[in-house]
């Protein structure tokens, strides 16, 4: 019997706003494709993520990749949400739950990082400088 991811959704907290995380949302997920833009609302009235970004996480091996979705939602009214999920319609057979379970952490981190970098006062930006 199979059993299920340890963690199938994986997120950060970041202290930006959503609609000034979403640009440099959209700077540091630029490789992993084109973001799903729903149509606005009102802060605190959407309960949907502000961007989504269906991609794959690749694999050494022979295999087509690990689907998962990157989101970014509001947190609150000055921190926004960064999140991983795997974005299979079944679930994950063992090599797929290996790969998620060590690849979306990183790509998670790389994610966030990069937003982060961007707030003053940031050490990345400090060690850039």
């Amino acid at each position: 019997m199979e059993t299920v991811p340890a963690c199938g959704y994986l997120s950060r907290v970041v202290d930006l706003p959503v609609a000034i995380a979403e640009v440099l949302f959209d700077d540091a997920t630029q490789s992993l494709g084109p973001a799903d833009r729903p149509e606005p609302a009102a802060m605190g009235t959407v309960l949907l993520p502000a961007r989504r970004i269906r991609t794959r996480l690749r694999t050494s091996i022979p295999w087509p990749g690990v689907p998962v979705e990157v989101e970014l939602s509001p947190w609150s009214r000055s921190r926004s949400e960064v999140a991983v999920r795997y974005a299979g319609n079944r679930r994950p057979r063992a090599v797929a739950r290996h790969v998620y379970e060590t690849d979306a952490p990183r790509l998670l981190d790389g994610v966030a990082d990069a937003i982060n970098a961007q707030l003053p006062g940031s050490r990345v930006n400090q060690h850039a400088a």
